[in-house]
């Protein structure tokens, strides 16, 4: 079977690096990082991790920064920790098909608000606001999943505040903006009073970095800390130590500046193997967007399984069923041979054109 659903880049030399800096670190600090961290995290680690989120941009308060067990954990402590059970939340139409199981869980309602090439309308989620009671708004701002919208900063400001105007925590879901070189600030630097950002390792390095950055506004960090406590106990200080050596030798802006050329020359592909499909996808993006004309995405995702290929439609991603979208998610990400990807481009390709 081959798999584009999972969307997990792996560069072989990357990886083999991990494992070197794993088999490095349990021979020289070995009983550092098997004991229990600080449930936030080393406060090393929270240093570097506060100096990488800022970059060149406004510093970032060490006491802001969270140590998660990966992005999917981190998401679950804010759903937890911000009182978020059986609440509604905005989202866009198409949104993060694991954000919708998460939502599930906590009995909370999405609601989608329009969007265009820039994200998410402000106008839209201002208006949301009106009519129903909602108490955070969910985005991908920096490379959408599936659209690879990035959206720019003018949009952000005005995002923050209409969220400042209805008193909106800002959920802001960072899986994929590794891969957008020029990156506008996140919503928790731009609204740092009411936003919050995920930043994940497990697609910029690998998945075996179940390491995330949950960066918070100062006053929830003690409140979000005791759910850490009690979902994980912490983040693992040994993928924690391996980011953070990453970070400070320099090797992890490598190993994006590598993943970025790597997507850009994957998208080349896709889109010479997909012509006559409409198509969206950013540049340097693991995974492609095709709308679909007629042939709903259910039943191509179904006949291209029988040929031996997972795709994700567009139902895993409506955020409600009124969401009328139909169109399938191709990832990039885990075929490393680029021989068997075009094939296997080309077969969807035939698929969605008969």
């Amino acid at each position: 079977m081959i798999d584009l659903q999972l969307n997990y880049p792996i560069i072989e030399e990357q990886e083999q690096r991990v494992a070197t800096l794993v088999a490095e670190i349990m021979q020289t600090d070995l009983r550092r990082v098997t004991k229990l961290p600080p449930y936030a995290g080393l406060d090393e680690h929270r240093e570097l991790a506060a100096n990488w989120l800022a970059g060149d941009g406004d510093a970032i308060d060490n006491e802001r920064v969270l140590l998660c067990a990966g992005g999917h954990h981190a998401i679950a402590v804010l759903l937890l920790g911000l009182g978020f059970h059986s609440h509604r939340i905005a989202v866009d139409p198409l949104t993060y098909s694991n954000f919708k199981v998460q939502a599930s869980i906590f009995n909370i309602e999405l609601l989608p608000c329009a969007g265009d090439e820039q994200g998410m309308v402000p106008s839209a989620l201002a208006e949301a606001c009106l009519r129903q009671k909602i108490k955070a708004v969910y985005l991908m701002p920096s490379l959408h999943n599936p659209l690879g919208t990035v959206m720019p900063e003018t949009r952000r400001h005005e995002i923050c505040e209409v969220a400042r105007q209805h008193d909106l925590v800002i959920l802001d879901d960072d899986a994929y903006g590794f891969l957008e070189a020029d990156a506008p600030p996140s919503f928790a630097v731009l609204a740092k009073e009411r936003a919050v950002s995920v930043y994940s390792f497990t697609k910029a390095v690998c998945p075996l970095t179940k390491v995330s950055f949950l960066t918070v506004p100062r006053e929830l960090s003690e409140r979000l800390c005791d759910v850490i406590r009690i979902t994980s106990s912490g983040a693992s200080a040994l993928f924690a130590e391996v980011v953070c050596r990453l970070i400070q030798c320099g090797e992890l802006s490598s190993f994006i500046a590598a993943k970025r050329e790597d997507a850009a020359r994957l998208q080349k592909l896709a889109g010479s193997a997909l012509q006559g499909c409409k198509i969206r996808a950013h540049p340097t993006s693991y995974h492609v967007w095709v709308e679909l004309d007629g042939k709903p995405a259910a039943r191509l995702a179904a006949e291209l399984k029988s040929q031996g290929i997972l795709v994700s439609s567009s139902d895993a991603y409506r955020a409600t069923e009124t969401v009328k979208v139909n169109g399938v998610r191709l990832a990039l990400g885990n075929v490393r041979n680029p021989v068997i990807l075009e094939r296997t481009l080309e077969i969807v390709r035939n698929g969605i054109l008969t």
